[in-house]
């Protein structure tokens, strides 16, 4: 992943006429394209190269954005009809221009210092506290903001008071442990074959947040690589956000009486695994694939068959044999 963590947004791009003339090939809003060319940038800066998003996937920008079905690979298509997007290597095509690493050329900061002074002309002196000797020559433009602290009197106030708010490359307590559960989180999940993943992702640090395991994200990494085409981390988190609707909807509240196994997906899965019948093949796509309705009758029948005495349920797998 990159080492910066932003990018530019330059002012007249919710206004560029070329947004709206894509909008209305693609038949979609001109919002919904410009949320698009936002994911990409990300996508771009997030990348190991700068630049490239990667191979889209279009059907996960279709769900996390929330629009319809095959809006992202119109619109991707009609931005490289307009040269927004190189169709041969798939970068954003006015990235280096657009998204420069520094605003100058010019990086020496010890010759800009030197040409500074040599414009401010003769320096002065300023005079310091009885426990410094020697006097400290600055440019005038420095002479009224320095200001020179007794050495006990800094190493005390060192020892009391941290700096705040935190300086920059430094991160404090809290936010550090959530940095590392994220880094640990993102580690399993690329090691599971979704590489789309950034420990910055606000998705994932607030579901982090919210005590979701390592386990349950490395679940969803797994129902992603198996699915075809293989899906990236916004159905991922998709996938953990639902999980966890799910488990607040079925969780026992005090005063309520316990919800019943088959209100939810995940409680309807979790019985069938407990019957050995496994979780619903979602995306089997093959001539067996069996649709939710009649999986949901299949644990029912089971469930229905655990239930019952073991004379019942003799007989109802001789019937089962019979049909």
């Amino acid at each position: 992943m990159a080492d910066m963590h932003w990018f530019r947004w330059h002012h007249g791009t919710v206004t560029d006429p070329k947004f709206g003339l894509i909008a209305k090939k693609a038949g979609t809003s001109v919002a919904e394209v410009i949320a698009i060319w936002a994911t990409l940038l990300e996508a771009a800066s997030a990348s190991e190269e700068r630049g490239h998003p990667g191979t889209p996937d279009f059907e996960a920008i279709d769900f996390a954005l929330g629009v319809d079905e095959g809006t992202t690979a119109r619109v991707y298509g009609l931005m490289q009809d307009r040269a927004l997007i190189d169709s041969d290597t798939g970068r954003l095509a006015a990235w280096e221009r657009r998204q420069p690493k520094r605003e100058r050329d010019d990086d020496n900061g010890t010759e800009r210092k030197r040409r500074q002074r040599e414009r401010e002309g003769a320096s002065v002196t300023v005079v310091v506290p009885p426990s410094h000797t020697e006097s400290i020559n600055v440019t005038p433009c420095h002479a009224t903001s320095r200001q020179v602290t007794p050495r006990g009197e800094e190493r005390r106030r060192d020892k009391k008071t941290p700096p705040y708010p935190p300086q920059a490359g430094e991160v404090g307590g809290e936010e550090s442990k959530n940095s590392t559960k994220a880094e640990t989180v993102c580690r399993a999940i690329r090691a599971k074959g979704v590489t789309d993943v950034s420990p910055s992702h606000p998705k994932l640090r607030a579901l982090i947040d919210k005590g979701v395991g390592v386990e349950t994200f490395v679940n969803a990494a797994e129902i992603c690589t198996k699915a075809r085409p293989v899906k990236g981390v916004e159905y991922l988190l998709g996938i953990v956000e639902r999980q966890l609707r799910e488990a607040a909807d079925i969780g026992e509240r005090p005063g309520m009486p316990k919800a019943a196994w088959d209100q939810s997906r995940a409680s309807i899965e979790a019985k069938a695994e407990a019957l050995g019948i496994g979780r619903w093949r979602e995306f089997n796509l093959g001539p067996d694939r069996e649709h939710w309705p009649a999986y949901l009758r299949r644990v029912k029948e089971a469930a229905k068959r655990e239930a019952s005495g073991p004379q019942d349920r003799c007989a109802a797998d001789l019937e089962m044999v019979s049909r």
